[in-house]
């Protein structure tokens, strides 16, 4: 471990965003390389911190902060802490070297690039600190960057609308997961997670009164993480930059409600730990609040138009994925749903990278306007299929390992309604991804496309595609590794029935896409016909009116 790391690795980011105007006066060359710069040696520290805890080493690290009131700041290190940090550097710094392609002849690029920095470093400040509320300062840092750079192009009214609207929303989240802090200090003396799971363990907390304080804690995650009710946010989040979309999809944002659900219900307050007649409501709740989130976002994105709205709906499908597999109450509930985490980061970072590629070139957003691309991008087209296929949980990319170890651990507790939903979400993305795939690039040019030269992103940008192709392509035969690597050992692995119905959720949902988006046979319309065909296509295109007045 590379000295101070658990310190560094998110004090560097947050600094150096304060020495983003300082390289700007400079020139714009430095101020972009500075960022650049800032970006990858923080996910140098972070990748150090891997060897130590893949031996076992877990550390509690703190300094006194506030004395007055005896709290402590730390940092956490531990395998949940060090993925969710690797991602938001890893892949923080893989966006920012897309950046000085994609952002290139934008305007308040110090604006942006200070932002970008000191949401990364918020991100690693949440999932590093030891306590709630450390948590909660991070929490706000990252509600507040998310604000700012969806809201970047604030003279278009749609994305200063966005911005306002993603902070609006967060904060109902936001108050019950303070509430829940705050009311949960009352009762044991301490934010400190070590010290909470002692007095947990200890029984010196009523459980009926815990399980409460853990749904107040699940509100907030429920916001960060845009799960039913509170996922209206995230689509119009695609107001901001594709870069802004890939940070806040893949590494940041949304990824600290599933850290807090993580640490919360496994780490702090483990299901080991509390009776289950207490417990099982919290698990539940979680797993079906996932669940349902993850069918009706697949449903959204199976009819959507728009190239970045498709992965902003997948994104809230996947993120449901996670919170079922959490909700499981299980170890390899637990861990089917961090394989999921890292899977998707990598996937749908590729994805929107991949999407900021094609709207380099197109202007525009409406994929209907698209086609036949692979010809003149051929790099962001293989890319894109690669993630895709991953999303879609086709073997061997690491979206099918992650995916059936979820189907497994609910197969293996016999959770077999939240198994259901969760197959019919399977064929849900399968259908969608390939739509994607054939509206965007295959096929022939629209009249649009045919005026427009269109060409491959430069260097600087395909760079960061193939590098998370490739790491898409082979992550998923880590399983094993990564196992060892998050301390759960004997999980459940790739099992004959979740195997079958993951097939078979493959045909059902490939199979129609294939023929009514590729060869033909079928044209769209003919789903939107009759009265009944009518309301439904209406009903889901409006999003099921949970963001209508």
């Amino acid at each position: 471990m590379l000295p101070y790391a658990p310190w560094v690795v998110w004090v560097l980011p947050l600094v150096g965003s304060l020495g983003v105007p300082v390289a700007a006066a400079v020139n714009e060359k430095v101020r972009n390389s500075f960022a650049v710069l800032i970006g990858f040696i923080t996910a140098a520290f972070a990748l150090s911190m891997i060897p130590d805890v893949y031996q076992g080493y877990v550390g509690n690290l703190q300094v006194i902060w506030i004395p007055v009131l005896n709290l402590r700041a730390g940092v956490l290190v531990d395998p949940l802490s060090v993925l969710m940090t690797n991602i938001a550097a890893g892949i923080g710094a893989l966006i920012l070297l897309y950046s000085l392609g994609y952002m290139a002849h934008e305007e308040g690029l110090t604006r942006y690039y200070f932002f970008m920095l000191f949401f990364i470093g918020g991100m690693i400040g949440l999932v590093m600190a030891n306590n709630f509320l450390q948590l909660y300062v991070f929490w706000e840092i990252v509600g507040l960057c998310s604000y700012a750079l969806i809201g970047f192009w604030y003279k278009r009214d749609k994305a200063a609308k966005a911005g306002m609207k993603a902070f609006v929303v967060t904060r109902a989240g936001d108050a019950a997961l303070l509430i829940g802090i705050l009311i949960l200090y009352l009762q044991t003396g301490t934010f400190s997670f070590l010290e909470i799971n002692q007095v947990v363990e200890a029984g010196k907390i009523g459980f009926p009164f815990l399980t409460t304080m853990l749904l107040l804690i699940f509100g907030g995650a429920v916001g960060k993480s845009a799960q039913v009710p509170l996922h209206v946010w995230l689509p119009d989040a695609m107001e901001g930059p594709t870069t802004v979309s890939a940070l806040i999809h893949a590494a940041t944002m949304v990824k600290a409600g599933i850290y807090l659900v993580a640490r919360t219900g496994f780490t702090l307050v483990s299901f080991e730990h509390i009776p289950a007649v207490y417990i099982q409501n919290w698990y539940m709740t979680v797993a079906y609040v996932g669940a349902v989130t993850a069918f009706l976002a697949a449903t959204m994105a199976l009819v959507s138009v728009d190239i970045k709205r498709v992965l902003a709906y997948s994104t809230i499908s996947q993120l449901g994925y996670i919170m079922t597999a959490l909700g499981l109450g299980t170890a390899t509930g637990w861990f089917a749903g961090q394989f999921h985490v890292l899977s998707h980061a990598l996937f749908k970072a590729l994805l929107f990278l991949c999407a900021g590629a094609v709207l380099h070139v197109v202007e525009t957003t409406d994929m209907r306007l698209m086609g036949g691309l692979r010809r003149d991008m051929p790099i962001t087209f293989t890319t894109a299929i690669i993630g895709a296929l991953a999303l879609s949980g086709v073997p061997p990319l690491s979206g099918f390992w992650s995916k059936d170890l979820i189907f497994a651990a609910a197969y293996a507790i016999n959770a077999y309604p939240l198994l259901a939903i969760l197959v019919v979400t399977a064929a849900l993305t399968f259908a969608y991804s390939l739509r994607w795939i054939f509206l965007v690039f295959l096929g022939e040019k629209s009249d649009h496309a045919k005026t427009i030269h269109v060409h491959e992103a430069p260097a600087v940008m395909t760079i960061p595609l193939v590098i998370l192709a490739l790491l898409t392509c082979v992550s998923g035969f880590f399983e094993s590794s990564f196992g060892h690597f998050m301390g759960v050992h004997g999980e459940v692995g790739i099992e004959a029935i979740p195997l079958v119905l993951s097939f078979t959720a493959l045909i059902v949902g490939g199979v129609p896409a294939y023929l009514v988006y590729y060869r033909r046979s079928i044209s769209p319309e003919v789903l939107r016909t009759g009265s009944f065909g009518k309301v439904i296509f209406t009903f889901i295109s409006e999003g099921y009116y949970f963001d209508r007045a």
